[in-house]
């Protein structure tokens, strides 16, 4: 996690005594959007040194489990709290947002100090494809709560929530597939490109002393051993490494405990400042909510960039919007089926405009993705279209 996101823990404990005082929602929710950030990033942190512990196989199922957990627990409150508008706009802000925001701003800053950059297009492809059957997914529910009774074979509407609920089924399967095959290497013939990469750099960054490493862990790639066998190296920073596994175990305890606090307290305060601002919960749950949850990450997309490193650039950005769309949302709409511990169940009939956005983000990324090259111009144009975006959701009526 970069250095500069540790003062903001900061932020947390004012969140709470904020909360405790009945500050003003503004307030709270400000102080609760700040300390997300970091927070966020002591999960992924915390996870990626796990996965130094644990193995390759294990470490990966654990990245890729708590790779999105931010969202996950705001997604559970809000469900709580009965505000599935804010929810739907999370699910949909996080894969545009990393789509978007966060793969542009890395082709910029790596296109301006590399120029032209390469990455494996073969790989790319097969992220937008995973994104092209998320978008499927995420939009087939609405297109069949449009049908009309009477039209054509259909006699009634289609039970929204039960196709909802089916569908995440689907998408979940399909997650379960792509674990299969990204984490544990079924079926791959041969290791990413950017397993070489991930290795040296890493390498470089042990070499260092602890005060110069500048960037934070990132995830295990798939079928690699992160560390010898057992008995293959018994030296003290060896034998140290496998007796601290508690340390980095705590702090993902303790990070994930502070997010669902934080968390609880911004889902109380996003009504009371949509009212207050004339802001529309589809601009806090798309917008603002996203970019807090992934900040930590994003800055590990943009480094990796700006050390050339853009194959795992492409792997972060794209892997964050699958785990959002394949895992977080079927699960939280299986999860809004448990009654009466959610108010009111979720389903995935999202806006016109989201479902034309994320329609618009798919094939836009898989033009870029295409030749396999990228320079700072095709990372101004996705930041210049989340731009647009962004202010389009900031002027909807709330």
């Amino acid at each position: 996690m970069p250095r500069w996101l540790y003062p903001l823990l900061i932020a947390a404990p004012f969140a709470v005594v904020a909360a405790v005082l009945h500050a003003p929602a503004i307030v709270s929710f400000g102080l609760s959007v700040i300390a997300l950030i970091p927070l966020a990033g002591l999960i992924g942190r915390s996870t990626e040194d796990l996965a130094q512990h644990v193995g390759a196989l294990a470490g990966g199922l654990l990245n890729a489990t708590f790779g999105n957990a931010a969202e996950l627990i705001i997604g559970v409150l809000a469900l709580q709290a009965g505000l599935t508008d804010v929810v739907k706009a999370t699910i949909t802000g996080s894969i545009i947002g990393n789509a978007l925001l966060v793969l542009g701003t890395a082709i910029i800053w790596g296109g301006w100090v590399h120029g032209t950059q390469f990455f494996n297009a073969r790989h790319a492809g097969q992220y937008a494809a995973m994104l092209a059957l998320a978008v499927v997914g995420l939009a087939l529910p609405a297109l069949a709560n449009n049908i009309q009774p009477g039209q054509g074979p259909f006699t009634g509407r289609p039970n929204i929530q039960l196709l909802s609920a089916l569908v995440a089924a689907v998408l979940l399967a399909c997650y379960g597939g792509y674990l299969a095959y990204a984490v544990f290497g079924v079926g791959a013939k041969e290791q990413p490109d950017d397993s070489q990469q991930l290795r040296s750099f890493r390498q470089q960054e042990e070499e260092k002393p602890v005060d110069q490493r500048s960037m934070p862990a990132i995830a295990a790639e798939p079928s690699q051993p992160l560390s010898p066998a057992v008995g293959q190296d018994n030296s003290p920073a060896r034998r140290y490494k496998r007796s601290a596994i508690w340390l980095p175990m705590g702090i993902l305890f303790a990070a994930t405990v502070g997010t669902a606090v934080v968390s609880e307290i911004l889902v109380q305060a996003i009504e009371p400042v949509t009212h207050q601002l004339g802001w529309s919960t589809l601009f806090v749950g798309l917008i603002i909510i996203p970019i807090a949850g992934n900040a930590a990450e994003h800055a590990s997309a943009v480094t990796m960039a700006v050390h050339n490193h853009m194959d795992i650039t492409m792997a972060i950005t794209a892997g964050s919007s699958i785990q959002v769309a394949l895992l977080v949302a079927p699960v939280l709409v299986l999860l809004s089926l448990i009654y009466p511990i959610f108010p009111q169940p979720l389903d995935l009939v999202f806006t016109r405009l989201e479902l034309v956005i994320l329609a618009l983000v798919m094939v836009l990324y898989a033009l870029i993705s295409l030749d396999g090259e990228s320079s700072w111009l095709e990372g101004l144009l996705l930041v210049a279209f989340y731009a647009m975006v962004a202010i389009t959701f900031f002027l909807v009526p709330s």
